[in-house]
């Protein structure tokens, strides 16, 4: 696995993650990347990242897998890594003050060592030579102290740190066996179109050698998703509740979905008699004298409006049909009996006028 120092720093980044419904978290039953082979990226864009296998590692398989933490476990990873960053942080300060000291020590213990070996070089005897390697042993004693102080300090970091990732590990949601995906460059992809917000997102990598062996290893990641959200349908109204049409009359309903920004604004029209009336898109369409119940249900069938139409007969119009010309137009009777009447003056006004003439031409004969 990798350094351990390094991963409690890389799990102190993980920062405001807001984790969905994923239920399943169970305790890890691998051993993380023990050679450190895997290397995941700092920074992902868009969900996309590559992991990085270590150079001199060939002839291997690259699988991984992304797994949406639940709510509760990173409520809890959150609260372990403040909590965590707080004791490691006292215990690194702590650290470095024995490391100070260690090294001061360490620099009197050295000065000391060289008096003393210098005086030994110099055949030095008797109380000044005893003196000086008085001053050397204890000198070496109070090094040794803080050395092993400093040592027992740098324990007590790194347990503190493993106990850390330890529990964390605990509480990241493991591999499903069946959903890993091969990559063969490194690259992976989560799909941020599945949900909404930012989310935290175990990504899960397992590398098999060509031996058959596997290492695993996950890192964490915040990323924010980019699917739209569902606004629910709450209502459903017609511009009309009672309508009457004539037989072959048709009209328009118009529904009204509320909210006016509801995701899914389909509506489905129906007819209870359509042998009076149908419809198709709200167009309604009269058959023949009766009622009928039409009727406009939102696409999730939770709510509906319904519009009682009446149709009539059509109307009769005796006209209706006639090409109303003046080449159709007949002659009254009264006209064809004032024109027999004309026809017998004329004849009388001929019958006079010819016994006339017949009358004159008589006495002159």
């Amino acid at each position: 696995m990798k350094e351990k120092v390094k991963l409690i720093a890389m799990l102190f980044l993980i920062v405001g993650v807001i984790v969905s419904s994923f239920t399943s978290v169970n305790a890890h039953s691998v051993e993380l990347d023990p050679d450190s082979l895997i290397t995941f990226p700092n920074i992902i864009v868009n969900g996309e990242g590559k992991i990085s296998i270590y150079s001199s590692e060939t002839g291997y398989t690259l699988y991984y897998q992304a797994v949406e933490l639940s709510n509760t476990a990173y409520d809890q990873i959150e609260e372990l890594n403040e909590n965590g960053q707080k004791e490691v942080e006292a215990i690194k300060t702590e650290v470095e003050a024995l490391e100070a000291e260690y090294d001061n020590l360490k620099t009197i213990y050295k000065e000391a060592y060289e008096a003393y070996q210098e005086k030994i070089d110099n055949n030095i005897t008797g109380a000044e030579l005893e003196e000086a390697k008085t001053a050397y042993e204890t000198a070496e004693t109070n090094y040794q102290n803080k050395l092993d102080e400093y040592n027992n300090k740098v324990r007590e970091y790194n347990e503190k740190v493993e106990n850390v990732n330890a529990q964390i590990n605990e509480l990241i949601p493991t591999y499903i066996e069946e959903n890993w995906i091969e990559t063969e460059d490194g690259s992976f992809k989560v799909d941020t179109s599945e949900f909404s917000g930012d989310k935290a997102i175990a990504v899960w990598a397992k590398l098999v050698r060509s031996d058959g062996t596997t290492d695993y290893d996950v890192t964490l990641y915040t990323m924010s998703g980019t699917k739209v959200e569902n606004i629910e349908v709450e209502g459903i109204s017609l511009d009309k509740t009672t309508l009457t049409l004539q037989e072959g009359s048709t009209y328009t309903l118009t529904a009204t979905i509320t909210p006016t920004d509801a995701t899914n604004k389909l509506v489905i029209w129906s007819s209870d008699n359509e042998s009076v009336a149908t419809v198709a898109n709200g167009k309604v369409t009269a058959k023949s004298a009766g009622t009928a119940k039409i009727t406009a249900t939102t696409s999730d069938g939770n709510h509906t409006a319904t519009c009682e139409v009446t149709v009539v007969k059509k109307a009769n119009n005796n006209n209706a049909g006639n090409d109303n010309t003046v080449a159709n137009i007949k002659l009254p009777y009264a006209g064809q009996n004032m024109f027999i009447a004309i026809g017998i003056l004329g004849m009388i006004i001929i019958s006079i006028v010819s016994y006339k003439i017949y009358d004159r031409y008589k006495d002159v004969k």
